[in-house]
């Protein structure tokens, strides 16, 4: 949805997504981004840097990962720039926190960074207008949303920890979505 948003809705001039497979990186172009770099592969730093490079880096920066891509995209934002923080998947299961070797950054670069959750647009009295513009932009033929955006996985009461632990090794494509049986 990010990808969606960001190209289809608030007209970004470049985006570029991260996905853990070629294919799934396909998928992402197909959702809109211009380009999408595989974090699992060897070249995976050089490919994004040289995605930013026309840019001088990113401007803004949608994070569900945190660890080592948020330290690397520390490095490599462009002054002012903007980061959503929106999840740190890659440390829920770590006792060790990661430490951020580029988050001075943060200062140099005057770099942004606010969390952020979706229930909070209730609170600011902006969750219908949000509503209204993606149903807006889906009905205009803008956004993707279908099957072929989520995994549905069927699954047992008791075995939903297992299911979820699916997020972690890359089972699923777009939204895994969780169907008790």
């Amino acid at each position: 949805m990010v990808v969606q948003i960001a190209k289809k809705i608030v007209g970004c001039k470049k985006v570029i997504g991260m996905a853990g497979t070629e294919e799934k990186c396909k998928w992402v172009e197909g959702l809109g981004a211009d380009v999408c770099v595989n974090y699992k592969s060897k070249s995976f730093e050089d490919d994004l840097k040289k995605a930013l490079k026309e840019e001088g880096g990113a401007d803004v920066y949608f994070d569900n990962v945190g660890g080592s891509i948020l330290d690397l995209m520390l490095g490599n934002m462009r002054r002012y720039g903007r980061i959503s923080a929106c999840g740190a998947i890659s440390s829920y299961n770590h006792e060790e926190p990661t430490v951020l070797k580029n988050y001075f950054n943060v200062i140099t670069q005057r770099i942004e960074i606010k969390g952020f959750i979706v229930l909070d647009l209730f609170s600011k009295g902006k969750m219908l207008e949000a509503r209204k513009t993606l149903v807006d932009a889906y009905k205009d033929g803008k956004l993707k949303i279908g099957d072929e955006n989520e995994t549905v996985v069927d699954t047992k009461f008791e075995s939903i920890p297992k299911t979820w632990l699916k997020l972690f090794e890359g089972g699923n494509t777009g939204k895994l979505v969780t169907k008790l049986v």
